[in-house]
């Protein structure tokens, strides 16, 4: 009998436990979501979400009042796809068109939209224009694109019927992602079903503060390698295809922008402190830009000269100076081509005349 009230005890002890575990849980599950409320207050739940796509793999989903990751800049994705103010008509009389092609740089990584060097370009334009003529420079940039997904959006674009004057294909460093767009199959399938994974990532808030904030040189990119590569390693440890590669993806480009009049040019990129052309496929463009008599544009050579820290956002992505100082190169290359003379004589008229300056190129 004396052992009794021991037994209640610890009846009632273990009964408390469970009790006890349920709200501790419920106090976890409640700071998460004011921790999610309030990092919304402060743009980490605004950032732009990318769709699966079966041929580009990843697209950007059209939004407004988005922010960039890093500085929480404005960032808007117009109902089309691309980084751009305004609906675009595929007829566009009295209007010179410029596409720009690329990853996170000629998206505008850090930028707000007003500053990206496809915004400035245009700005340039406008302002020392031609009477009668508008300028549209559209940001189709893509947050990792490697360059073989740049060279297959540029060719979409302009089977779309956009009918761009001219197109620019700027240099991705994502050199390590090159192979993605040959997936095939249940490979293609199992790779469109992570980018949609990562997509409902990227809509916490939560997630976007600690893995693409706090965490991202140490996380974040091992992260997108795995939902991209399928593994933990880096891209370093995926080799790069051979040049060949990269030629071919030019080759296609240079292409499709004749096919449909558009004057191609090439923008060499570089990495903070680069002082000269260290990947083989910068060397590649390069060649195939003076071989093939295409206008280039060398911004490694123009960035080496200038306070790295003043023209970079990091290590790779430039600031709205740097964005500036390729808006100004890219200005000089279309007021030298014979599509912009073109416009410029033209007047209102100049799409007619613009399609036959290029037919003739």
């Amino acid at each position: 009998m004396s052992s009794a009230p021991t037994i209640e005890v610890s009846s009632r002890g273990q009964a408390k436990r469970p009790h006890k575990w349920r709200r501790r849980i419920l106090w976890f599950l409640g700071i998460l979501l004011f921790l999610e409320i309030a990092l919304r207050l402060f743009g980490y739940g605004s950032y732009v979400i990318y769709r699966p796509d079966e041929r580009l793999l990843w697209v950007p989903i059209p939004g407004n009042s988005k922010v960039t990751e890093i500085n929480h800049e404005a960032e808007n994705i117009n109902s089309q796809g691309f980084r751009y103010k305004e609906t675009l008509t595929l007829q566009h009389p009295g209007i010179y068109r410029i596409f720009t092609f690329g990853d996170s740089v000629t998206m505008g990584w850090a930028v707000p939209d007003d500053a990206t060097y496809s915004a400035q370009l245009e700005k340039m334009l406008n302002a020392q224009g031609c009477p009668g003529t508008k300028f549209q420079v559209i940001s189709a940039g893509v947050n990792a694109y490697p360059n073989s997904l740049v060279a297959e959006r540029l060719t979409k674009v302009l089977d779309d019927g956009y009918q761009p004057d001219a197109v620019v294909f700027a240099y991705s460093a994502n050199t390590g992602f090159e192979g993605i767009p040959d997936l095939q199959g249940a490979a293609r399938k199992t790779f469109l079903r992570r980018v949609e994974y990562k997509s409902i990532a990227r809509r916490s808030a939560l997630y976007n503060f600690v893995i693409e904030g706090v965490l991202r040189q140490l996380v974040y990119y091992r992260m997108r390698e795995l939902l991209m590569l399928g593994t933990w390693n880096t891209a370093k440890s995926s080799a790069d295809l051979p040049a060949e590669h990269f030629i071919a993806d030019l080759d296609r480009s240079k292409a499709a922008a004749e096919a449909h009049h558009s004057q191609l040019i090439l923008l060499l990129l570089g990495s903070k402190g680069e002082p000269y052309p260290a990947h083989p496929y910068q060397a590649a463009m390069l060649e195939y830009g003076k071989t093939r008599n295409l206008p280039l544009v060398n911004i490694i050579d123009l960035m080496k000269s200038q306070n790295q820290d003043a023209v970079f956002e990091d290590h790779v992505h430039p600031s709205p100076k740097g964005h500036a100082m390729i808006a100004e190169q890219l200005l000089a290359t279309v007021h030298s081509l014979p599509s912009y003379a073109a416009a410029c004589s033209a007047g209102p008229s100049n799409s007619a005349t613009s399609a036959a300056a290029g037919a003739s190129r």
